[in-house]
């Protein structure tokens, strides 16, 4: 990862999708070069945001269409209460903003967890895109699906699950969005703190602290700082009940040697 130095020294420079570092990350790969040339034409390259900027807040016009370049974001809401409700991390090469198609509107709010760059497709010039191109249009159902998918996985962790499944399942969740885009699955760093960690799973912080201690005591998961490494894989599986497939083991980094 880009230290902050290194980061805004790139925001400097502009590229094309497929000059990009992480191009291997993103959907634009999944494009023809013809609707490629047209998101070139469009796309924004953003400023990095530094940790703790909003993206963008709850309520407020949908204005573009945004894939995570570097860093990592967290979206969330607030209750009625007053309280921050976690719904979900965002990843590099991953899409933020589908969700408010349908109103034109950002349900809620996005945060940078780390200093973090962006690249923004303005919403008009995003559903021109789509009215044009049937591979756009697949590859946005898929993405929507697939986060359709983690908000179910996160209505059955919060409403049944115990403290263990949850954690297990978040870390095989993240390991599995890895593995989608070619990273390690099996090493990786969380840039969320653990408080959002539980906040997002429905535990106390010092649940979540408990169960990564357990886990760690029974060789399944190494954690060094922020750092996490897997190292019984099936373990990690099993912990989680196998409620979700694992993308990973057809990745080719799935197997990851003790240290």
């Amino acid at each position: 990862m880009a230290d902050r130095k290194t980061l805004r020294e790139a925001g400097d420079v502009e590229t094309r999708c497929e000059d990009c570092s992480l191009y291997s990350l993103c959907f634009a790969q999944e494009l023809p070069s013809e609707d490629r040339d047209d998101l070139n034409d469009v796309l924004k390259r953003q400023q990095p945001l530094a940790k703790g900027e909003h993206m963008f807040h709850g309520g407020q016009q949908l204005k573009t269409v945004t894939v995570v370049r570097s860093g990592s974001v967290k979206s969330y809401q607030i209750s009625p209460e007053g309280d921050e409700i976690v719904s979900g991390f965002y990843l590099p090469g991953e899409v933020i903003g589908l969700d408010g198609l349908p109103t034109e509107k950002h349900p809620g709010f996005a945060v940078a967890l780390e200093d973090s760059r962006t690249c923004d497709i303005p919403f008009n010039d995003f559903i021109a895109m789509l009215k044009k191109s049937t591979k756009l249009n697949e590859v946005m159902l898929r993405l929507l699906a697939e986060e359709m998918t983690e908000t179910r996985e996160l209505l059955l962790v919060v409403g049944r699950l115990d403290a263990r499944t949850r954690v297990a399942l978040f870390l095989l969740s993240l390991s599995r969005r890895l593995a989608r885009r070619n990273q390690d699955p099996n090493q990786f760093r969380l840039t969320m703190d653990r408080r959002d960690i539980a906040n997002y799973l429905g535990l106390t912080i010092e649940t979540v602290s408990r169960t990564v201690s357990a886990l760690q005591r029974e060789e399944i998961i190494q954690v060094r700082g922020k750092m996490v490494q897997v190292l019984d894989r099936e373990a990690l599986r099993e912990a989680a009940q196998q409620l979700i497939s694992d993308d990973a083991d057809d990745n080719p980094k799935r197997r990851q040697s003790r240290s």
